[in-house]
């Protein structure tokens, strides 16, 4: 306990934690980690307290910083938040480095997360090998993205998904439409994804490869300017066996630019497709998923929780000092802060609130009442709620900052 006090006054130092998955990039993460690759896909970098993945405090060998919160969750992470979220930090920022295709996946809201966790173990003296619902937890998300990174995220309008796939969709895909979008309707469209995804496999990989014939043919006489169909032809060259090939030709195709921030809430089907992004989400580790993944796959439960009508929601940020892009998205288990810094510039912490940081470039100093711990690129630090001094960011580079969403921020 006395460890815990004395570390509890300042900053301190964390480890974060590299998830090999299939589909992450073998060189952006460890060129971000100043790490040699190794011939391993490197998918997300993890920070926060997962239980997971809890990051090491690198400053108290063999402690980690859950375990910290559970020794005195009141200093580490404040009344509100413990009296919002208990006795957990409520966000976990990560960095992704996605190289090839999520899989095409929904997150749950805390009730449903709540009642399916409960419902997979009714009867069971451990949790099933691999359950669909992890926790108890909702799992919502913002990306930020450091380079042009590229994701489908929830259903086109019905006259689009007319519009967009008819001329590339083949016969067998042209029925399905025919019997459901002949009179464009959101519950019409609705139907086609439901019918789609439950497609017996002949048929998919029939209406798999006309939908890569039509796109491919488009591709050879059509400019590509978003890369929307070059994304939707590869994904049908690598799963032609997949229906979820299809229910992404009607979603949105979303490009954002470096320093763009997409909001994904429960219920929005989305599938991220390329590039490194930043992202904080709810701690939590609930996807179901509906295809393009070796990962256990349930499309009926992913149906019951899709919300059709959910949409992805662009952050706009603001820029309450120099230096300094807030990105809010309206929930109360995250926010993030962009700082960038040049020599002359000081960027205070939300304070009050516990908070990671992490160094995206350059060298950042964080000063808290004559201590300073300083990160490089790909480092990253702990700010507890009970820090007494204004913790200021200085230095020559740039950092996020993740902290819960509960003060009125501007």
């Amino acid at each position: 306990m006395n460890v815990a006090r004395g570390m509890l006054e300042a900053p301190f130092r964390l480890a974060g934690t590299v998830q090999h998955y299939e589909w992450g990039d073998q060189r952006l993460l460890p060129d971000f980690l100043g790490q040699q690759p190794d011939g391993r896909p490197w998918a997300e970098w993890w920070v926060g307290a997962h239980p997971q993945a809890p990051s090491p405090v690198l400053t108290a060998p063999g402690t980690r910083l859950d375990q910290l919160i559970r020794r005195d969750p009141l200093a580490v992470l404040g009344g509100p938040v413990c009296d919002q979220f208990g006795a957990r930090l409520p966000f976990l920022l990560k960095v992704l480095a996605v190289a090839r295709p999520l899989s095409l996946q929904v997150h749950p809201t805390d009730e449903q997360a709540s009642a399916g966790f409960h419902f997979e173990r009714q009867g069971l003296e451990s949790a099933p090998a691999e359950p669909l619902y992890a926790d108890e937890w909702a799992k919502p998300e913002m990306l930020l993205a450091v380079t042009q990174f590229e994701a489908f995220a929830g259903l086109v309008t019905p006259e689009q998904a007319w519009d967009r796939l008819a001329p590339c969709a083949g016969p067998t895909l042209s029925a399905l439409m025919a019997r459901h979008l002949d009179e464009p309707t959101p519950s019409g469209l609705a139907r086609l994804v439901n019918d789609l995804l439950r497609l017996d496999e002949d048929v998919v990989r029939l209406a798999v490869a006309e939908l890569s014939d039509g796109m491919r043919a488009q591709l050879a006489t059509e400019p590509d300017e978003t890369g929307r169909r070059t994304t939707i032809a590869r994904l049908a060259a690598e799963f032609p066996a997949d229906p979820a090939v299809a229910v992404v030709a009607l979603m949105r195709h979303v490009v954002l630019a470096p320093g763009d921030a997409l909001a994904v809430p429960a219920g929005l089907l989305h599938c991220y497709t390329r590039g490194l992004a930043v992202e904080i989400q709810g701690t939590s580790n609930n996807t179901l998923r509906a295809g393009l993944t070796t990962k256990r796959v349930d499309v009926e439960e992913v149906l019951r929780i899709v919300d059709p009508n959910a949409s992805p929601r662009h952050v706009t940020p603001t820029q309450p000092n120099v230096g300094l892009r807030r990105y809010v998205p309206g929930l109360p288990a995250f926010a993030l802060d962009a700082v960038d810094l040049v020599p002359s510039t000081r960027v205070p912490v939300p304070p009050g609130l516990p908070a990671v940081v992490v160094t995206m470039r350059g060298t950042v100093d964080l000063d808290a009442g004559g201590t300073s711990t300083q990160l490089r690129r790909g480092e990253a630090a702990f700010v507890p709620a009970s820090v007494c001094a204004s913790v200021l960011l200085s230095g020559e580079g740039q950092a996020v900052v993740g902290y819960p969403g509960l003060a009125p921020l501007g």
